[in-house]
């Protein structure tokens, strides 16, 4: 039979277990990263007449101003006078935010 002393150390530890529990899964929920398909979706409706696009799955160390992030690299080629015309993106891969959009050549 269990005594007094006994449910008390049950109720810490399953206490312990399940804010532990909470915290790592918390934690889990920062580290992931946005979809890379719903960030192309919303780079393309910052152009007209967008005839493709990429995103690449896997994420690069993007060098801004002041420090580096893990970002999505991405590209959309739109048409302008009958010329293609391609554009390279950078996006967070924690935020989804646009970083830079860059006109090739």
């Amino acid at each position: 039979m269990l005594n007094k002393k006994s449910w008390f150390f049950i109720t810490i530890i399953s206490l312990a277990v399940i804010v532990g529990s909470i915290y790592f899964y918390k934690r889990q929920k920062q580290i992931q990263h946005q979809n890379p398909e719903k960030i192309v979706s919303e780079v393309k409706t910052y152009f007209m007449n967008v005839v493709g696009s990429y995103i690449l799955n896997e994420t690069i160390m993007y060098k801004n101003a002041n420090d580096q992030l893990e970002a999505f690299q991405g590209g959309v080629t739109t048409l302008h006078n009958g010329k293609r015309i391609y554009y390279d993106f950078y996006a967070n891969a924690k935020t989804g935010e646009v970083l830079d959009i860059i006109e090739c050549k």
